[in-house]
């Protein structure tokens, strides 16, 4: 399959996974899961879902691309609540608002679109939620944006991606007073990078307390991300420092990716590792890293995520959940591992359209994807089987389904304990 070809299939399996207010379905991830509530969620997905289609449709000009744009602005344009936020913006703690970084990732994306999209309402939804943030997370002793409000601590992957919002913004809007808040961001990014020894280029994943110490955790994935906000600061900050902390976080990224193109899950500064779950369809932003520092990507990580590509056209999120906190894999393959996330795989789409030399005006060569899925998987400590076609997705087990979500409704139904939420 061509890259173009790929990226036509992950087109039709999102279709499939759009309900009238948005993209749907359940999220398997590193913190928690989510498979009850399965309904449209505005956070991150559409970070990627509206850069994807801006590039497909910057190449081609296909009107179908203009649609899929309109669509998702429609969507995050009629998610927002009245005081900016917007609905179910947590991710994989969904349902809830004022998720981190996923509302400034939501109105990133509508930034990527602000020229072709004619939704009259577009630069006011940008507006009111980057306002909204600013006056929940801004820390005004400690000059910084906190994870929630009130509580003192800052995350750097999310940093990153207000940071690139606001100055997004503050370019396309003319909100010149949004840069010094970008500004403290991308500086708590900086300050809390390892400068020497074995964690070189790392970023810490967290910081806390008075003091805002680093907590000596480093997730590939989160550091990854901080790398397109560096390098939109150096542009428009005119200063080199935030370039030369991206160019040392891709050294990083090259240096611990393993021969098969993956990436530990998590790096302690003390030692040792958490070397699974390793992602699949996460693993596009790590990519598209890379991508922005202009490095030579890692062909096996190229096929490896290429390889996570279901039948349906939809990536699976990870392998390995079974050996998240073990010493070695674990051949089972947990049903989080193979369920495909809309909000992971919009990572994909972004990335591989970043990449597209050429999208024809008719890009019609995969005009449906009629295949189902059907995989063996684990639930708990029984064997399973995942099911995924057009308009439902199933995990059953050996007394029945464990989960069972009809596309179109917002809530699964789930049979029993074995699910996590």
């Amino acid at each position: 399959m061509t890259l173009l070809e790929s990226v036509l299939a992950l087109d039709q399996w999102l279709e499939t996974m759009k309900q009238p207010q948005g993209y749907a379905g359940p999220v398997a991830h590193w913190w928690q899961a989510c498979y009850h509530y399965v309904g449209p969620g505005v956070d991150w997905r559409y970070e990627g879902i509206l850069a994807g289609y801006q590039n497909l449709w910057a190449l081609s000009h296909d009107d179908r691309w203009r649609e899929r744009i309109d669509d998702a602005v429609h969507h995050v344009v009629g998610g927002q609540r009245s005081d900016g936020s917007y609905r179910n913006s947590r991710f994989e703690d969904n349902p809830g608002v004022l998720g981190t970084p996923h509302e400034a990732a939501a109105t990133l994306g509508l930034l990527r679109v602000y020229h072709t999209s004619t939704h009259p309402a577009i630069g006011q939804v940008i507006a009111k939620n980057l306002r909204h943030l600013i006056a929940q997370l801004w820390d005004e002793p400690s000059q910084g944006f906190n994870d929630a409000p009130g509580v003192l601590g800052r995350v750097p992957n999310k940093l990153a991606t207000l940071a690139e919002a606001l100055m997004a913004g503050a370019e396309l809007l003319g909100e010149d007073a949004w840069l010094r808040y970008a500004h403290s961001a991308l500086d708590d990014i900086v300050r809390l990078q390892v400068t020497a020894g074995r964690f070189k280029g790392a970023v810490h994943q967290w910081a806390f307390g008075p003091a805002l110490r680093g907590d000596g955790r480093f997730f590939p994935y989160y550091i990854a991300r901080c790398v397109p906000a560096l390098l939109e600061g150096a542009r428009i900050f005119q200063e080199h420092r935030y370039r030369e902390a991206a160019e040392l976080i891709g050294d990083f990224l090259l240096r611990t990716c393993h021969d098969d193109g993956s990436w530990p899950q998590l790096f302690y500064e003390r030692g040792g590792c958490v070397e699974y779950p390793h992602w699949v369809a996460p693993l596009a932003d790590i990519l598209y890293a890379l991508w922005r520092l202009q490095r030579t990507l890692p062909p096996a990580s190229l096929a490896y995520l290429r390889n996570g590509q279901l039948p349906s056209g939809g990536f699976v999120t990870a392998e390995g959940f079974y050996a998240r906190f073990a010493h070695s894999r674990d051949p089972r393959r947990s049903y989080l591992d193979v369920t495909p996330v809309v909000g992971w795989n919009d990572k994909v789409l972004r990335f591989f359209t970043a990449l597209l030399r050429d999208c024809p005006a008719d890009s019609s060569m995969v005009d449906r994807v009629d295949e189902a899925v059907v995989m063996p998987v684990w639930v708990g400590q029984v064997q399973g089987q995942f099911t995924e076609t057009r308009d439902i997705m199933a995990i059953r087990g050996p007394r029945g389904p464990a989960f069972f979500w009809h596309k179109q409704n917002p809530w699964a139904v789930l049979n029993g304990e074995v699910m996590v939420r």
